[in-house]
């Protein structure tokens, strides 16, 4: 959990205008069988955190709960060769059980509230704190 002696990263002016966009994020997750997972995402970039939202039983938020490392991937879509990558560590889980988190990514890129929730479906949303940057022109 946060505060486990790492340093957290400094997430620079550059990076931080790149993660105000409305882009997606390429989360990446190590599977059990530590084979590489990749997934597209919202997020938001607040408070110092990276904030995802995910129904609580996919594969990738469970790669998360166990191992706690994640990498975010952000890419510049007026300049492909802008990027960031984020390795960052799960800070919390928080249940989303009213969707209020999950309805505030949805406005942010689509200007409508989610979806009907399916049946059995829980929404879970995942703190994360960052704890290093990489990239380009960043």
């Amino acid at each position: 959990m946060a505060g486990d002696g790492k340093a957290v990263a400094a997430i620079s002016p550059a990076v931080q205008a790149l993660v105000a966009q409305p882009i997606l994020t390429v989360v990446g997750t190590k599977r059990a069988d530590a084979t590489l997972q990749l997934n597209p995402a919202w997020f938001e970039f607040t408070d110092g955190y990276f904030w995802l939202n995910s129904n609580r039983w996919r594969t990738w938020p469970k790669n998360v709960q166990r191992d706690r490392d994640i990498t975010l991937n952000f890419i510049d879509a007026s300049e492909p060769f802008r990027w960031a990558s984020i390795h960052g560590r799960l800070a919390d889980v928080i249940p989303d059980p009213d969707h209020e988190f999950i309805d505030r990514l949805a406005r942010r890129y689509s200007g409508r509230v989610f979806r009907e929730l399916r049946p059995g479906e829980e929404r879970i949303t995942l703190k994360i704190e960052p704890v290093s940057v990489t990239g380009e022109m960043i």
